[in-house]
């Protein structure tokens, strides 16, 4: 049995993967505010908690996480604004006396991961994005490109805007469609309720929801030009709309692309959510 932890800007979830690749004992918390190590603690309190639960002496960890990792060491590099005062935590040293083996990644590449243990066809080349409080990237042809500094596919950065200082990751993640829904809104709206209304013929919704697409299909466009990718997957919670999230996404990619270039087949992550958690542990 492996831990497996997946470690987001809002939430951290964990879970154990059995011999049959089953998630047991599903646990998810809100990502503390890190002051001092508090993400590093709740992570030492979570293995702590699965080798009780399933009498595990010395378990392999896998963790996934929010930032830039140095995969070798497991130390954040650098995690922007997403987590504060999370550069330099080293998790390979922190839980060095709870483990048998600790493997730390980005939770995009993760992401990845975890999709290809579960793969039906031969895929040769495969870009994901996954949208949630940012939007990162990875991508798979062979092997996972990570770049000379861990920094490869961070897509949540392209498209800078200067007049709204604004990124990709501004106006295409959920926090944006959720700040969307704000401006609209006098009430709390989900997004999952957005989405619900809409396609029940919610105008109003349906126009939003058709702007906040506008601003997604942009940046994959520009994964289309730069990698030409097989497949692009969507992933992180929203990649739950399945079906209904493509067809917002598809119609605005070709007033981003030159004319009959064509695009990738744009599918949403078959493990939802979870991906992370299985890719974090793919590598045992």
């Amino acid at each position: 049995m492996k831990i497996a932890i997946d470690i987001g800007g809002t939430f951290i979830k964990s879970g154990v993967i059995d011999e049959n690749n089953k998630l047991l004992s599903y646990h998810k918390v809100k990502t503390p505010l890190n002051v001092r190590f508090e993400i590093l603690n709740e992570i030492i309190k979570i293995v702590k908690k699965y080798k009780s639960e399933f009498n595990l002496d010395n378990p392999l960890v896998g963790i996934s996480t929010a930032g830039v990792v140095d995969s070798n060491i497991g130390v954040i590099t650098y995690a922007g604004p997403t987590i504060p005062g999370y550069n330099g935590t080293n998790f390979k040293e922190g839980l060095k006396d709870l483990a048998a083996e600790i493997n730390v990644n980005n939770d995009v590449s993760c992401a990845l991961l975890g999709e290809l243990t579960c793969l039906e066809e031969e895929v040769k080349s495969i870009f994901l994005l996954t949208i949630g409080t940012g939007i990162g990237g990875a991508y798979y042809e062979e092997k996972l490109l990570e770049g000379i500094n861990f920094k490869a596919c961070e897509i949540g950065y392209l498209l800078y805007d200067k007049v709204t200082d604004t990124t990709y990751e501004d106006r295409a993640s959920t926090t944006a469609l959720k700040a969307l829904i704000d401006e609209q809104y006098n009430e709390n709206i989900p997004v999952e309720y957005l989405f619900s209304i809409a396609y029940d013929g919610d105008e109003q919704a349906m126009h939003l929801l058709n702007k906040w697409a506008e601003h997604v299909a942009e940046g994959i466009a520009q994964v289309q030009i730069i990698f030409d990718p097989e497949v692009i997957m969507i992933g992180g919670g929203i990649s739950k709309q399945g079906d209904r999230l493509i067809q917002l996404i598809e119609p605005y990619m070709n007033q981003f692309l030159p004319e009959n270039y064509g695009h990738a087949k744009i599918k949403t992550t078959s493990k939802g959510n979870d991906s992370a958690l299985y890719g974090a542990v793919s590598k045992f």
